[in-house]
Formats: C-alpha cells, structure tokens, sequence
C-alpha cells in the first residue's frame, strides 16, 4: 500500500495491518519473495509479536518479534532470507510514540524502507533523522 507523506512528494509503502482480526496471518510479497507474517497481541505484556516465515518452504525465520515504535523488525536474528526491505513501525505525523493495541494499522503503521547500499543513507541513519525530528513528551 502507497501512502504520501506529509509535505512531500514521495511515496511511502507500508504493510497494512487489520488489527481487528489478530491474531491472524497473512502472505505478502516483498520484492522477489513471498513471506508469511503472523500478528498476535500479548495482552499480559501489552505488545504486539510478529512471526515470519518463508511462504514456499515454510521455513521460520523470526518467532515472536516484538512489534516496537521505530525498531527495525527482525533486526536482531536477519540474514540473506529476510525481506530486502526493513520494516519499521512509526506515524508518519509523529503523533504517537510507542506502539499500542488501538494505533498499530490505523495511525502507526509498518512502513518499508529500503536497506543500506553504496548510493542510499543507511537505515539507522533514517532512523536517527526521523527520531531527531519528534518532539519530546
């Protein structure tokens, strides 16, 4: 999905999220390969987990990774079988600041950034100017 940034011409693209219907899967294409996410809400810890697998082979790459604003999903255990793009949870108006069971899909949204290469900022550095622009609570 393309959303457009405020005050900007570029597209954004997000996964959706139907927060409504987690725990729930579903198969989205991410550049030349297939993956299945799975959403489930901890209700004890109040957080959001993801799973991701590889849709052809089934194979589980991630179990239970914490949803959290600003993070870089799967960061922690990625290698080459991990979607090209890093997805990361954020409002784009900057008006929340942590993930919750009410705003993840409606106002923070998992947005696709592309990974570091020779002629691109790198993610973290995306991430230090984004956190740079918000304002403190």
């Amino acid at each position: 999905m393309n959303l457009q940034a405020a005050g900007s011409k570029k597209q954004v693209e997000y996964i959706p999220v139907d927060r409504a219907s987690v725990p729930y899967s579903f198969d989205i294409k991410l550049d030349d390969r297939t993956f299945t996410l799975c959403f489930r809400y901890n209700d004890q810890g109040g957080f959001y987990t993801v799973d991701l697998s590889i849709t052809a082979t089934g194979e589980v790459l991630c179990y239970g990774d914490p949803v959290r604003y600003g993070r870089p999903m799967f960061r922690s255990v990625e290698d080459e079988r991990f979607p090209i793009p890093v997805i990361i949870p954020y409002c784009l108006t900057g008006d929340e600041r942590e993930v919750t069971k009410d705003n993840l899909g409606r106002t923070v949204q998992l947005y696709l950034h592309e990974r570091k290469s020779e002629d691109n900022v790198s993610i973290l550095d995306q991430e230090r100017e984004y956190t740079d622009r918000q304002p403190e609570l």
